[in-house]
């Protein structure tokens, strides 16, 4: 063969080479992570998971799973919430009214396991909750309403609550960057 063809051979070789990176790099869409994105939409997300945990509650309590629902729709929110690159922590504790007793049970969806101190009209039980997980304890309650206080890492939030309806306190924590969002939803 002569040096001609050889020479040949090289430029088509590196014609096709550009051609090929130039179709990855048009391709493919570029990933850019945005760390000081505007905070509004964190806002909007907070005041939504504020309004409608609740509801996913009350369709969990029509529907007489309303601890399954609420787990379901804790963990939507968090995958919908992360795929727009923002973390979320969140808790929720639920007192749900027995004969006699009030079933409490807190839900942990934070980055660790948490110990939920729960004090119902003076009797107190520490609730170990792992990451992704639900734990229950039952409080004896008379009367038509009971007092609550619930502490978990530095938080001390105290209520009143009815003894015939299914109660709830829960913070939801949102945070992109240096930016945060907290919510905390009693109903």
């Amino acid at each position: 063969m002569s040096s001609g063809t050889s020479g040949l051979k090289g430029q088509f070789f590196l014609i096709g080479a550009v051609f090929i990176c130039a179709l990855l790099f048009f391709g493919i869409s570029p990933v850019i992570k945005i760390t000081n994105a505007p905070a509004e939409d964190m806002s909007i997300l907070g005041e939504n998971l504020q309004r409608e945990l609740p509801h996913a509650l009350n369709i969990g309590i029509n529907s007489s799973e309303p601890l399954n629902t609420l787990y379901n729709f804790t963990e939507f929110s968090r995958d919908t919430v992360m795929s727009r690159g923002i973390d979320i922590d969140a808790m929720w504790v639920i007192f749900i009214p027995e004969d006699g007793s009030m079933n409490v049970s807190a839900g942990n969806f934070m980055d660790s396991a948490k110990t939920f101190g729960i004090n119902v009209s003076g009797t107190h039980t520490d609730i170990y909750v792992a990451i992704d997980a639900v734990n229950s304890s039952v409080f004896p309650v008379s009367g038509p309403t009971f007092d609550v206080t619930v502490t978990f890492d530095s938080d001390v939030t105290q209520a009143t609550l009815l003894t015939n309806k299914t109660g709830m306190y829960s913070v939801i924590a949102l945070e992109r960057g240096e930016n945060t969002v907290r919510k905390e939803i009693l109903a």
